[in-house]
């Protein structure tokens, strides 16, 4: 647990620690928000359904990332934790619908779940192998009560370990490209499972014993992790929906000196910095100088 992400507290996310920021009032206002969305007058989101046709999820994820409270909310997240906006960057606020049942997504097709930008269920991967920027962090929210059954899950005892993966190639312009021509790609680089089943450590290491869900966190609690950990969701089967939210933030002083996670296994063509916007300017994209 932190009370503020600080330089040391960054430090500490970027050598493969989990933080946990408990009952932060804006998190908490943030539920309030997403509930409101949910269920409030005009809501025709069935919250007890096992499973909704994915135009209306798409709808409701649309509605919690555009709106404008929400955009306040995440501001008043960061300043709360002590985050200094001139000098970090961020990408757009998601929000996951998992609802039980719903199975891997498909993450070799972009053409899929609003072409890849609502996904609700996503397999093993590093977000560095698709961003190459190892200042990423994740901030992680839990809108509603989760538990150990529908959740999001590590894999640390491959932080600093190389995982066989497909990023080689894979390029977040040509996913913008062909998502305006309306052609398949990949959403994300993902695992070479070729690659895994002929590394009988790697393969060991992925074995449910040594994957750790994460537990022990409520609506409020703020989780921030390094981009570089290998994570997915854990697929439910509880009978119940999983709502979350999450953002991404880069420090931009530690990106000019370099401080950041290890890059074991990135192979991604480019460094998208452009994919971040300044916190305080919206205006102003991240960049090296």
């Amino acid at each position: 647990e932190i009370l503020r992400l600080n330089s040391a507290s960054r430090a500490r996310a970027y050598a493969g620690e989990v933080l946990v920021l408990r009952q932060v009032p804006s998190a908490l206002a943030l539920c309030a928000r997403f509930s409101l969305l949910l269920r409030g007058a005009g809501s025709t989101f069935d919250v007890d359904a096992s499973e909704t046709p994915f135009e209306q999820r798409e709808d409701l994820c649309q509605t919690f990332e555009l709106d404008e409270e929400v955009g306040v909310l995440f501001r008043e997240v960061f300043r709360e934790a002590g985050v200094e906006g001139g000098g970090t960057y961020w990408d757009r606020p998601r929000l996951r619908i998992q609802q039980s049942g719903c199975g891997v997504d498909d993450v070799a097709n972009s053409k899929l779940f609003g072409h890849g930008k609502f996904s609700s269920t996503l397999p093993p991967h590093r977000d560095t192998w698709a961003s190459n920027i190892m200042q990423q962090l994740n901030w992680w929210m839990p809108l509603e009560e989760i538990d150990e059954g529908r959740t999001m899950c590590f894999y640390p005892e491959l932080f600093d370990r190389a995982v066989p993966n497909t990023s080689t190639g894979w390029d977040l312009d040509e996913l913008r490209a062909r998502r305006k021509r309306g052609l398949p790609y990949p959403q994300l680089p993902e695992l070479d499972h070729e690659g895994v089943a002929k590394d009988p450590l790697v393969s060991e290491l992925m074995r449910p014993k040594y994957v750790r869900p994460l537990v022990g966190v409520r609506p409020g609690d703020v989780v921030v992790f390094s981009g570089a950990h290998l994570h997915s969701s854990v697929v439910n089967t509880t009978g119940l929906t999983r709502y979350s939210c999450e953002i991404r933030s880069v420090d931009a002083r530690d990106l000019r000196k370099g401080i950041g996670a290890p890059n074991v296994d990135g192979e991604a063509a480019r460094v998208p910095l452009h994919w971040f916007r300044n916190v305080d300017n919206q205006k102003l994209k991240l960049t090296a100088a």
